[in-house]
């Protein structure tokens, strides 16, 4: 499905498909657009290792880098170079600390010393990561993320493939739930937005779920003899 089919199934159900509409193109389109998102966020994310948001450079010398906004969770990071695991970590954990020579403690966070990077540190700002140690030469970090929807759903021809089709249906009670707050006459009306949020918000919690299933390691637990 894309985005016009998408549209088109929700005029239908709001009784809008009959030009002049009630909502506009560029309104349906808004619509779309944050529905699809707000399945993606709260359903955790899209996995994704192998588009170019998945690559950061590291610089010798720098000791932060850019990385994507559209990046909600850190999976794992390696380096290419040689396939070391980089250590995931965010800057609030006190549990990681260094000891230098005379005894005094100071936060992985604040180390400033050269060396291969070993940790990436997040959370302080948002598409911001923190190299431990300094990088020396240069080299790039492969990701495995949760994130965003590539791009914005900007027209009627927009592919919704990041998300399986299945999900498709229930992404219109968000549309319903946005287009029925409209301060107009003929469109508010806001106890069926709060419904179609609520309906809504309840099947993204069971899509989780079932994701979640899905995404998790199937563990054998082996009972010894007696």
């Amino acid at each position: 499905m894309n985005s016009g089919e998408l549209i088109e199934a929700w005029r239908t159900d709001v009784l809008d498909d009959i030009e002049p509409y009630l909502w506009s193109d560029v309104e349906a389109i808004r619509y779309a657009d944050a529905a699809y998102r707000r399945f993606v966020r709260l359903t955790g994310g899209i996995h994704d290792f192998t588009s170019p948001l998945t690559q950061v450079n590291v610089v010798a010398g720098e000791a932060v880098a850019d990385v994507s906004p559209l990046i909600l969770r850190f999976d794992s990071a390696k380096r290419a170079s040689d396939g070391r695991e980089v250590v995931i970590t965010n800057w609030t954990d006190r549990n990681l600390m260094r000891r230098d020579d005379y005894g005094t403690s100071t936060f992985i966070f604040n180390d400033d010393a050269p060396g291969e990077v070993r940790y990436m540190v997040i959370g302080s700002q948002t598409g911001k990561v923190k190299w431990v140690n300094i990088p020396v030469v240069d080299d790039v970090v492969q990701l495995q993320v949760y994130r965003l929807p590539l791009t914005h759903v900007v027209d009627t021809t927009h592919l919704l493939d990041e998300v399986d089709e299945d999900h498709h249906i229930h992404l219109l009670d968000w549309m319903k739930h946005l287009a029925y707050l409209k301060r107009d006459a003929e469109t508010y009306n806001k106890r069926a937005s709060d419904d179609h949020r609520d309906a809504f918000l309840a099947y993204c919690a069971g899509a989780k779920a079932e994701l979640d299933r899905y995404r998790s390691k199937v563990r054998v637990v082996q009972y010894g003899g007696l």
